[in-house]
């Protein structure tokens, strides 16, 4: 397998690492299906830029098992440990593309991006947990349009909520609050500047009453007993993580970017259609990133986030989820209304179409 660089970029600075490839037991030659043969000329060198989270974890399948060549690329990984110092480099020329969750809205609203496609659904992952003995557990269906959800005013009246500003979990606990009828200003928001796994930490240690998690923080907190009280499904949300090529790749390597995308779609089917292979490619890739998160934990995320594939994908609806999220982010005042229009404009579908008739006609 040809090797690769690997670019690892840590809050405290950025460190680079030349690491040789290694063979993977797993194999795509068993997929039977005709592959386009880049054997007669020469790669197109591509920069995507992963985390080391779960949403990463399908471009290193693709990349360990060398789909990527099969679509005339040569992926080079570029490493980030959150969306925001991803975003830090989005006009530093060191990353073409980028898989990325909330962190968007910035580069969008700042002509810095494109957003060229959605790749993986949530169906569950963030969630809304308390601890056993909260009085919101009482309370179910206050609001018979979320059946599901736990609380009113009277159980969360002053109660302190830890959760990570600037994010989708922000957004899921204020979808919660206002589902069940409670105002921001009756509630205490503590921010936590950190990952996820220290918000998690400062609930294990009796920080706080309420804590919205994402996964695999989520999926530890139901195991260790904690209660949820709303989530993804039972506010009927609709979140993707996304695709966002950089200004300059948008406007120079827009072949590049259909083949990365098709090749993900490919890459998808893959996966979505064996699930011991997905939850290997999330045991696979959370390992090489020093985390030991057990299997189990593994498959629950991998059931609740869907892999986008060209069966399973709705075209109409893009742009749609992250657009009601901007609109959110703006009346919460995490954003000016007065970019909404850079951000609406920056969302663009047809690249991700190109990529689809060509999955769909091969």
């Amino acid at each position: 397998m040809k090797k690769r660089n690997l670019i690892i970029t840590f809050l405290t600075g950025i460190m680079v690492l030349i690491a040789g490839g290694c063979s993977s037991t797993q194999t795509v030659s068993d997929i039977g299906r005709e592959s386009q043969s880049s054997s007669s000329k020469e790669l197109k060198k591509l920069r995507v830029a992963v985390q080391n989270y779960f949403l990463s974890s399908s471009v290193g399948y693709m990349v360990e098992n060398n789909i990527d060549e099969k679509f005339g690329l040569d992926i080079t990984l570029v490493e980030y440990s959150t969306g925001a110092e991803q975003i830090k480099d989005i006009e530093n020329d060191q990353y073409d593309i980028v898989t990325i969750g909330a962190a968007y809205l910035e580069p969008l609203s700042q002509n810095q991006a494109v957003l060229i496609g959605e790749f993986i659904e949530l169906k569950g992952g963030n969630g809304i947990y308390v601890r056993k003995d909260n009085p919101a557990l009482k309370i179910k269906g206050f609001n018979p349009t979320y059946p599901q959800v736990y609380g009113n005013l009277d159980t969360l009246n002053n109660c302190s909520i830890l959760l990570k500003k600037d994010t989708t979990q922000q957004y899921l606990g204020m979808k919660w609050l206002e589902s069940v009828g409670v105002k921001s200003d009756k509630v205490n928001f503590v921010y936590e500047n950190g990952d996820f796994e220290q918000l998690y930490d400062r609930f294990l240690n009796d920080e706080g009453d309420v804590v919205v998690l994402s996964a695999p923080s989520s999926y530890k907190a139901e195991r260790q007993g904690f209660e949820k009280v709303a989530d993804i499904e039972s506010l009927h949300m609709k979140i993707y993580e996304v695709l966002l090529a950089t200004r300059t790749a948008y406007e120079d390597k827009k072949e590049e970017l259909v083949s990365f995308i098709e090749c993900l779609l490919y890459t998808h089917e893959i996966l979505e259609e064996d699930m011991n292979k997905k939850i290997d490619a999330g045991v696979s890739w959370y390992e090489a990133h020093g985390q030991k998160i057990d299997a189990k934990i593994i498959r629950f995320e991998c059931e609740d986030k869907i892999f986008i594939t060209k069966d399973n994908y709705d075209l109409e609806q893009f742009g749609e989820s992250e657009n009601k999220y901007a609109e959110y982010m703006a009346t919460l005042g995490n954003i000016s209304p007065l970019v909404l229009d850079n951000i609406e404009n920056n969302i663009d579908s047809k690249l991700f179409e190109t990529a689809m008739e060509r999955a769909k006609t091969r």
